[in-house]
């Protein structure tokens, strides 16, 4: 007698979804944000200063906190701290990041964004925004209407499954 065993996630029969979704509405999803991350990784291509992946993620995370311990960044990224103060080193060479001792505990370093950094990024939200936009300007009205409260309420959702508040983790090292 042979015994079933459990399919890995994602490894569904087609036709078949877990959670009651249709394979054909995940597999929407997926070439959308496949193609949507294509759109990113041109937009970021050509930023002055040229900088990797992972120090562009950095740059993401520190300005969406204002500022950050090397903790709180290594969490951020999903990496160890020895590879974060690594990082940072060359985010701090390269003049998008300044590091100064807390306040309240002078042995904790912050990081924060220098003008540069801050600039760069601006121009990082531009170059994304105008690629969303030649993309938008394709869709009637109502679609975009109806895009915008599927986004919103998909956002929500992915916000309330990410473990740890919604951070990606990837790589240990960074």
């Amino acid at each position: 007698m042979s015994q079933r065993r459990p399919r890995p996630p994602g490894d569904e029969p087609a036709g078949e979804g877990t959670g009651g979704v249709p394979d054909d509405v995940a597999a929407a999803v997926e070439r959308v944000l496949s193609t949507t991350a294509l759109l990113w990784s041109r937009a970021e291509q050509g930023l002055e200063p040229a900088i990797s992946p992972i120090q562009l993620r950095a740059v993401e995370a520190i300005s969406r906190a204002g500022q950050l311990n090397l903790g709180g960044l290594a969490e951020e990224l999903g990496a160890i701290p020895s590879s974060t103060s690594r990082l940072c080193d060359r985010l701090e060479a390269a003049g998008l990041i300044m590091r100064e001792p807390a306040r309240a505990d002078r042995r904790e370093i912050i990081v924060r964004l220098s003008d540069q950094g801050e600039q760069l990024h601006a121009q990082l939200v531009r170059r994304r925004r105008a690629a969303v936009r030649d993309v938008l300007v394709l869709l009637s009205p109502g679609s975009r209407a109806r895009l915008i409260d599927a986004l919103t309420e998909f956002g929500q959702a992915s916000e309330r499954r990410a473990p740890g508040g919604g951070r990606a983790v990837d790589s240990r090292t960074a």
